[in-house]
């Protein structure tokens, strides 16, 4: 009789985060850059104005029309902001979003997510009443379709959480991994064969650095009618505490997440919504220079942690890196603990976002950070690595 199989205790990111210093805290998937001006100059006008009462639970109009328009000009997706219902709302961040999918969706049901994961695509799930199924990608994040569709089949034809949809995260959290259009298409395919539906995380949209394009699933044929879009300004605007996304997709699939919304959290935060809608699209040049400002950071620090033994994953895009950590070292948990000893600096071990052992000499390293944090960070490294 074979043993029992030991389920792996996961590193706690946010017990690292609090571990470290700010000046090493390179664990942590949040923007620590500062506010746009004016967009903290508009709030703060907003809030003493007296703007800070309830909203309409699909969000702020001025901010949905601007939102509306940044989809149409970056995703090439024509919304109507006057349909009924909603094809467009604002959510109290991406997790707002997700929390109002899956207990609109996927109570006694499963989603698949592609290992490695985001962890909280997993936990909100199991949270509310949902299951998360792991798909595992090869040694260098990719897949065959017809893997998919085999696990796909297996998922769906049982009788406790049948597979009910995929989840797609393009740009990865954690690994950056931009999905090739093959790639979307793969995916799309299977899930029209199996009428599936697909949550598409879209957060990283604006980092992407690589040859591969940003693609959203929902633009390929056949697939406006079973995606749900889900993005946050939480990371391209540095205000992760103010919980402000949106989702998108057919008004029959975003209705029922509204309805969820409502008794949730009843509006996301009315003034910084009404600020957030007066820069939104204002500046034309806001997300190339975002994406230039993001690829420098990777080019500079990659460079700087090659040169230590770090081997990078070329994902595509530049929020993250996800890098197997130098050859000497055989677990990037034990590796981390002493980096964050020996030189205050931590990282997120691979083994948050995976179940098996394939990605344990793996770390996130998120480089949201400002540049002299970045600089003495790679100095702390040089000082232990070296």
């Amino acid at each position: 009789m074979s043993e029992p199989k030991v389920k792996k205790i996961k590193p706690d990111i946010r017990a690292i985060t609090r571990l470290v210093p700010p000046s090493g805290n390179l664990v942590q998937g949040q923007s620590e850059l500062p506010i746009d001006p004016q967009l903290a100059k508009e709030a703060a006008e907003i809030i003493a104005a007296s703007r800070n009462h309830y909203g309409g639970s699909e969000g702020d109009a001025n901010l949905r029309i601007a939102v509306a328009a940044k989809i149409k000009k970056y995703n090439g997706i024509d919304l109507d902001v006057d349909a009924k219902p909603l094809e467009v709302m604002i959510t109290n961040g991406g997790t707002g979003a997700l929390i109002g999918l899956t207990i609109s969706y996927l109570q006694g049901k499963s989603a698949l997510v592609f290992e490695p994961y985001y962890p909280y695509h997993r936990r909100i799930l199991e949270e509310f009443g949902g299951k998360t199924e792991s798909f595992e990608l090869d040694e260098n994040l990719g897949f065959e379709k017809d893997a998919l569709l085999a696990r796909c089949k297996e998922l769906m034809n049982r009788s406790e959480y049948p597979l009910k949809a995929i989840i797609v995260c393009s740009p990865a959290n954690p690994s950056g991994k931009v999905m090739m259009q093959t790639e979307l298409e793969a995916i799309a395919e299977v899930a029209q064969e199996l009428d599936l539906l697909v949550i598409s995380d879209e957060v990283y949209e604006h980092y992407v650095t690589g040859e591969n394009p940003h693609i959203p699933i929902a633009t390929l044929p056949g697939m406006w009618e079973r995606t749900i879009t889900v993005n946050s300004f939480s990371k391209s605007w540095n205000i992760s505490g103010w919980r402000l996304g949106y989702a998108f997709g057919k008004g029959e699939l975003i209705a029922p997440i509204n309805n969820a919304a409502n008794v949730i959290y009843v509006c996301p935060a009315t003034p910084l919504q009404a600020a957030l809608s007066k820069v939104l699209m204002a500046d034309d040049a806001y997300y190339p220079a975002l994406r230039d400002k993001f690829d420098a950071k990777r080019r500079s620090f990659g460079e700087g942690i090659t040169d230590l033994g770090f081997k990078i994953y070329d994902s595509g895009s530049a929020f993250y890196l996800w890098s197997r950590i130098p050859e000497q070292f055989n677990d990037a948990l034990t590796f981390n603990e002493m980096l964050m000893e020996k030189a205050g600096v931590g990282m997120t071990p691979g083994s948050a976002f995976a179940d098996n052992d394939m990605w344990d000499r793996y770390v996130r390293i998120c480089i949201a950070r400002e540049d002299n944090i970045l600089e003495g960070a790679l100095e702390k490294l040089r000082s232990v690595l070296s």
